[in-house]
């Protein structure tokens, strides 16, 4: 545990944004939810930079529904433990050299925040040793657990016009 306390829950119908929680418990919620969602994105990008897909799997809402490109949609825990599990076994062709997400704005409400930027990486292909640097842009949707974690709940990422080169 990393020590995170969960946020106090507001009452029905209000929200930290609509000032009706009083300004100083609004900025509290939010500083709590900001420093909550910079340890997400530390973890995911450590993991990603690690191969460790358990982790992955772990900050992944089991509601959520991601839209990789060129592929069908993942929706829902069987979808996304079915795709971390061929991750976790399929041989090792790359090393990740280099994996980043740079979010430009990030929107916080009390159980939900949207986020948009870009994933930036670069691998090396582990047969020719060739590195391939990518770019991708991203949007997600964060949910916030009852214990005061968020994971992701929605997500969508394409390639940048950046992407792919070497």
């Amino acid at each position: 545990r990393d020590g995170l306390l969960p946020l106090p829950e507001l009452p029905q119908g209000l929200n930290a944004h609509d000032g009706h929680a009083g300004a100083g418990m609004a900025t509290t919620l939010k500083s709590a939810a900001r420093r909550a969602i910079e340890r997400l994105h530390r973890r995911d990008m450590q993991a990603s930079r690690d191969g460790d897909f358990e982790t992955l799997r772990s900050l992944v809402d089991d509601e959520a529904v991601m839209f990789p490109p060129g592929a069908a949609a993942q929706r829902g825990a069987k979808d996304f433990d079915a795709a971390f599990t061929r991750m976790r076994s399929a041989p090792k062709t790359h090393e990740v050299l280099d994996y980043r997400m740079e979010f430009e704005d990030v929107k916080i409400s009390v159980d939900f925040a949207v986020e948009w930027g870009a994933i930036r990486g670069a691998t090396r292909d582990l047969g020719s040793g060739r590195i391939t640097h990518s770019e991708y842009h991203v949007m997600r949707v964060l949910r916030r657990q009852s214990n005061g974690r968020w994971k992701v709940y929605r997500s969508i990422w394409t390639p940048s016009g950046g992407s792919g080169f070497t």
